[in-house]
């Protein structure tokens, strides 16, 4: 049985993927950096982070920091709960 956030996780992909953009997850593990997202787009000339949530999913405190320091940075970061969400950055 997958959870809700596996399922967008898989739609996040499979839309990304027929729309042709380049896209892959982040592996987490030993050594992986805390709150580091889900999943990386290169859209229209720029690197997306996308973190992926079920629909009441909230940021942990280190995802939280990972997001500030995105928007400190000017680096486009998502925080993805359903397909529509990401369907509105990539139409």
């Amino acid at each position: 049985m997958t959870t809700p956030e596996t399922q967008i996780k898989q739609m996040v992909k499979q839309y990304l993927d027929l729309k042709g953009v380049f896209n892959y997850p982040v592996l987490q593990g030993m050594g992986a950096y805390r709150g580091i997202p889900d999943r990386v787009m290169h859209y229209n000339g720029e690197v997306h982070y996308l973190e992926i949530k079920k629909p009441k999913g909230k940021l942990s405190p280190s995802q939280l920091d990972f997001y500030l320091q995105c928007q400190k940075d000017g680096i486009p970061y998502h925080v993805i709960k359903s397909l529509e969400d990401i369907q509105e950055i990539v139409p």
